[in-house]
């Protein structure tokens, strides 16, 4: 018959063992998805900037319309290949997809 002596020393070593093992597997995980969390914000950043959207005539930094062409394609993917696209006159445009780069003056 195990004696309680006995028993509460076998938690007690068991806790011992589990509760840093435990705490390093939800270190893990957080760090996991603050990884995951910044890796996402990184992508919708770029994502933001590969859009030619502030670099058009049409485009206004105004949140109530922001394009007057198509208000509700802008600052989206579908805006890469916007058909109505008009560069202002002195900026360079880099695709940063293929590498080309477009110019108007």
């Amino acid at each position: 018959m195990i004696s309680v002596f006995s028993l509460s020393s076998m938690i007690l070593a068991l806790g011992v063992f589990l509760c840093p093992l435990i705490l390093i597997i939800l270190l893990w995980w957080f760090l996991g998805l603050a990884i995951i969390k910044i890796r996402d914000e990184i992508i919708k950043h770029r994502q933001w900037h590969y859009t030619p959207c502030p670099h058009c005539v049409y485009f206004t930094n105004n949140q109530e319309l922001r394009c007057a062409v198509n208000p509700c394609q802008v600052l989206t993917k579908n805006a890469v290949n916007c058909r109505d696209f008009e560069p202002i006159v002195g900026y360079r445009i880099y695709d940063y997809g293929l590498g080309n780069h477009l110019t108007n003056r």
